[in-house]
């Protein structure tokens, strides 16, 4: 068994040592100095931004590391980093769908906002943290918006009462293409 052990042992370290002498010190020094470049709902901000904002008002974050996206910043970043807040989202859809549907934005303007309605997504009722969903709809999946009144809404849908209007969204997407619930 001990014999296992130094072979085991001898072989991690011969690989340990390859992989460091295969790391070059300016390589290494290059690589401390990059730093990811940050946009906050497209607008390029530094580090110190992102601490403004709570896990709650974040709606999506994507990373691209492409050679292509970090090339247009001159190699300079070794990431960048994307995020939406759900307020921006938010602004992205509802005028994506006011875009779409006279009635939606006839209503939309009427009311100011929408905590009147309750979104559905190819039949799933969408709860909380769909903004990013909603936002991510465009003309290639889009198929149609339908607007019901509150008597519908409870008709059709048991249970909710607390919402005036539901706003029904066909897309030509999978099915997980967000979390809602049938």
């Amino acid at each position: 068994m001990d014999i296992i052990k130094k072979i085991a042992l001898t072989i991690f370290l011969a690989f340990t040592s390859l992989l460091m002498y295969g790391q070059s010190k300016q390589k290494a020094i290059n690589g401390l100095e990059k730093q990811p470049i940050l946009f906050i709902d497209s607008i390029q901000v530094d580090k110190s931004e992102m601490q403004k904002y709570n896990a709650d008002q974040i709606a999506s974050v994507s990373v691209v590391k492409d050679s292509v996206t970090l090339g247009i910043f001159g190699n300079t970043a070794d990431a960048v980093i994307y995020v939406e807040t759900k307020n921006f989202c938010r602004q992205r859809f509802v005028n994506y769908f006011a875009s779409k549907s006279i009635e939606f934005k006839k209503l939309f303007e009427s009311l100011g906002d929408d905590k009147s309605f309750q979104y559905f997504l190819n039949g799933y009722i969408l709860n909380a943290n769909y903004e990013s969903n909603l936002a991510a709809i465009n003309d290639n999946v889009f198929l149609s918006l339908t607007i019901i009144d509150q008597d519908e809404l409870e008709k059709k849908h048991n249970g909710i009462i607390d919402k005036s209007y539901g706003i029904l969204i066909m897309t030509d997407s999978p099915v997980d293409f967000f979390e809602g619930e049938k």
